[in-house]
């Protein structure tokens, strides 16, 4: 479900404000741009908070980079300015015109218009290798880009500054009742590295969620899922409430050879199947 983004009501930081934010604001005056609710557009206005992502992404000279949704190109300045090579991709118009004209002078930016779910990495070419995701990431479409990305796609990290309900659904493992498809996805390919709260007055406007940032690195084995095991994975979790005998019954052939050679009990629900159980289902398709 796509989590719906609230704004506070007058939400400009009473505080005194930051070059950065007076800087934001002056260039939304002068693009004449309202955020948009429904894009999810929050804009990073704590530099504490930007450096400290950057520090935590670890960019370097060389490094290939691709940023979800740049919006006024805050992290983006930073991630071209160490001599990385960005493949950015912006779906608002008025911003992909402002981020061409801003960053004309580099030549190690490769500036995309469209959707990040359609194009989760931003028009980088598969010869490329190696390279790291970096994003204040819209999050109106958190879960349908990783989703997308994570089809045939494996970044070498992967750092994000999302909501917070997100991050924990990524890594539902305290929690059985939050575990999820995306969880099993995530969880088999990459390890988290760290999670770090950040203030709602980072942001403007100031989003009525929790943000983090959070960091994950490739496993050295990482494991990708076939899409038939995905596609059933999912299926299996629309009936979550139900035991596993249950919806072997209303399943295929494969489902159900899958639970008798894993000796997955009859009362045994989708949360308590384990990360080694889900990929054995993947030899069955």
């Amino acid at each position: 479900m796509v989590p719906k983004i609230f704004y506070k009501e007058n939400s400009k930081p009473s505080a005194k404000p930051t070059s950065l934010l007076k800087q934001t604001l002056l260039d939304l005056e002068n693009l004449k741009i309202t955020p948009s609710k429904r894009l999810g557009q929050n804009f990073l206005i704590d530099g504490n908070v930007v450096d400290k992502f950057m520090a935590i992404s670890d960019v370097r000279n060389g490094d290939a980079v691709v940023e979800i949704g740049p919006g006024l190109g805050v992290l983006s300045e930073k991630i071209l300015q160490v001599g990385a090579k960005l493949f950015a991709i912006e779906l608002d118009r008025r911003f992909f015109d402002f981020l061409k004209s801003r960053f004309a002078n580099y030549s190690n930016l490769w500036l995309m218009h469209g959707d990040a779910v359609s194009f989760p990495i931003a028009g980088l070419p598969q010869n490329m290798g190696n390279f790291k995701v970096i994003s204040n990431l819209p999050y109106s479409i958190s879960s349908a880009w990783i989703s997308a990305l994570l089809e045939c796609h494996l970044p070498q990290c992967i750092n994000l500054i999302t909501q917070t309900e997100t991050a924990e659904r990524f890594f539902a493992s305290t929690k059985p009742s939050e575990i999820c498809p995306i969880s099993i996805f995530i969880q088999s390919a990459y390890d988290r590295v760290c999670m770090h709260r950040v203030a709602a007055n980072s942001f403007y406007p100031e989003p009525m969620v929790s943000s983090v940032v959070v960091s994950m690195v490739k496993k050295q084995n990482p494991f990708l899922f076939k899409t038939m095991t995905k596609q059933t994975i999912r299926w299996i979790f629309t009936k979550r409430r139900k035991q596993m005998g249950g919806i072997g019954r209303d399943g295929c052939a494969e489902l159900q050879n899958w639970l008798s050679e894993c000796k997955i009990a009859t009362h045994q629900r989708p949360e308590e199947i384990s990360m080694e159980q889900w990929k054995m289902l993947d030899e069955f398709f």
